[in-house]
Formats: C-alpha cells, sequence, structure tokens
C-alpha cells in the first residue's frame, strides 16, 4: 500500500478526476478509448526509455517494480491543455515530453515540466493544428473548488511549494494592473481578475507552475522564481497583447532562465544551458509572433 503514499499517485488521481469532471461536463475533447490508447503509448515509450538508460548497468538481486507514474500524467497534461485535428500529434508530443525528461537535463535533472513543454512544442511545430485549450472542465465553480482543495492542501504542502502560486497570483496581478492597467484604457481589474476563477488557469498555477522537479526548494527561490515568472508573462502581455499561451512562454523560458540560480552547474551543464536558453529565446518570439486563433481566459 506504499503507492498511497506517493505524491505522482496522489497527482495521477487528481488528474484522472479533472478528467472525469470533464466528462460529466460534456467539456472533453478525446473519448476514453482514445485516452486509454495515449496512455497505454506513454507507458510503453517510457518503460523502452528506461530499459534503454539501464541496459549497461550491472545487474542486481534487488529489483523494484517500476511504475511510470510520470508518463501517465504528462499524458493526462497534454489532454487537458491541448486540443489537436491530427492523430499522431499527442502520439509526438508524448514522446518529446519524455525524452526531454530523460534526455535533456541540466544539473542531472529536467528543467522543463513536461506538459508545459508539450505545449510550447505544439505552438512551434504544429501550430495552428494543434494549440492551447482552456474549456475542458468546464467553467462550474465546484470544479475549482475541488481542484484547489486537491492540489493547494495536498501536494503542495507535502511538497512545499505554496510559496510559489500564492507569490506568482499576487505578483501578475499588481504587475498587470501597473504595466498594462496603465497602459490599456480599455483595461478592467474585474475582467481580468475572472480568469483566476477558471479552473484551466488553476490547472496551470497548480500543476505547471509549482513542478517538484523544475522548481527549487528553497522557499526564497521560489519567491523569485514565482515573480520573474510573472514578469515575464506581464512583459508578453504588454508586447505581444494578452493571450492564453504567454501563460506557458513564460513558464517556459523562466525555467530555461533560472536553472543557475537553483542548481550547482558543471561545465558541461553551463554549455547546455547557453544553448537552451538560446533555443527557448527564439522559439517564444518566433510563436508570440504567431497570428492567435484562440486566446481568451
Amino acid at each position: 500500500m506504499n503507492f498511497l503514499k506517493n505524491i505522482q499517485f496522489q497527482q495521477l488521481i487528481n488528474l484522472f478526476l479533472l478528467l472525469l469532471i470533464a466528462q460529466y461536463n460534456n467539456t472533453l475533447q478525446i473519448s476514453w478509448l482514445l485516452i486509454l490508447a495515449l496512455a497505454l503509448f506513454a507507458i510503453l515509450f517510457e518503460l523502452i526509455i528506461v530499459n534503454l538508460s539501464t541496459n549497461h548497468q550491472p545487474l542486481t538481486i534487488n529489483y523494484q517494480l517500476y511504475i511510470p507514474y510520470s508518463a501517465i500524467i504528462t499524458t493526462f497534461g497534454i489532454i487537458l491543455m491541448i486540443g489537436w485535428i491530427q492523430w499522431y500529434i499527442p502520439l509526438i508530443l508524448i514522446a518529446l515530453a519524455l525524452l526531454q525528461k530523460k534526455y535533456l537535463l541540466i544539473g542531472k535533472k529536467h528543467i522543463f515540466n513536461p506538459s508545459n513543454f508539450a505545449v510550447v512544442l505544439a505552438l512551434a511545430i504544429f501550430y495552428p493544428k494543434a494549440l492551447p485549450i482552456i474549456g475542458q472542465l468546464g467553467h462550474q465553480g465546484y470544479t475549482a473548488i475541488i481542484v484547489t482543495i486537491l492540489l493547494a492542501l495536498s501536494i503542495l504542502y507535502r511538497v512545499n511549494r505554496l510559496t510559489i502560486p500564492i507569490v506568482f497570483s499576487l505578483s501578475y496581478i499588481v504587475l498587470e494592473w501597473l504595466v498594462i492597467g496603465h497602459s490599456n484604457p480599455t483595461w478592467e481589474i474585474s475582467h481580468f481578475l475572472t480568469k483566476f476563477y477558471t479552473t484551466s488557469f488553476i490547472v496551470y498555477l497548480l500543476f505547471m507552475l509549482t513542478d517538484p522537479i523544475t522548481t527549487p526548494e528553497s522557499s526564497l527561490k521560489q519567491a523569485i522564481f514565482a515573480i520573474l515568472v510573472a514578469t515575464v508573462l506581464v512583459g508578453l502581455d504588454y508586447i505581444y497583447t494578452p493571450r492564453v499561451w504567454n501563460l506557458f512562454l513564460a513558464l517556459f523560458f523562466t525555467s530555461a532562465l533560472f536553472v543557475p540560480f537553483y542548481r550547482k552547474l558543471e561545465k558541461v551543464d553551463w554549455v547546455k544551458y547557453i544553448t537552451i536558453l538560446t533555443i527557448s529565446t527564439v522559439l517564444i518570439i518566433r510563436i508570440s509572433k504567431l497570428t492567435p486563433h484562440y486566446f481568451s481566459m
């Protein structure tokens, strides 16, 4: 019964509940059969990666069952956050998200939340055949309450990441008011705050933004990280106008930029860091110049 205490198992259950809520609200974009097929593909793909990365290690007598929670979590995250019109798109996004998790490492760990990484790649490679969507869970208030209680009070407390959503939310509100509110005469704080009541924004806030692996452990660095994400987000809103994908681009860029501030990097890591940061910057500029097809939150 140790799996019941596993944080990834708890996160998996929460995401599955969100899919059930979407089904109940008749807003789920795909069938359960396709969800099962994508999850099985992700499990198989991750098991292949794990096997390839361990087949040269010496054998031991202590075998442990490997359960690919992260593969299923990544799949559910992609289903909840991305819409697509070609069957092969989610397969490619799942594969790339899992590959970067295993091989795109800086300081011996990956730096991008897999689901957020998949959203950015969807925009960079497949847009407009794949793009972020926000209506998967409906807009009922109880959904937001369920998600908040399940995630904020359980997982985030257990992994010590409550600082990030709190500081990010406050910073985002203040910076948006100071920058956008004073430059756009049509901007209204009441309309802006409505996005905080949407379940999709809460999922972004409590799932992607607070990934324990890709965020720092200390509360001070978490606060700096959150403020930086909010600053990049408001900067994108100001330069390119507010869009849904600015959320994901801001997290993507900050994840690449902030690595040296909370991980000890070796010489080879610095080469990777500069390369990834450069590519990330180019991707964000390229995506930001795309003509939006759907951009309301």
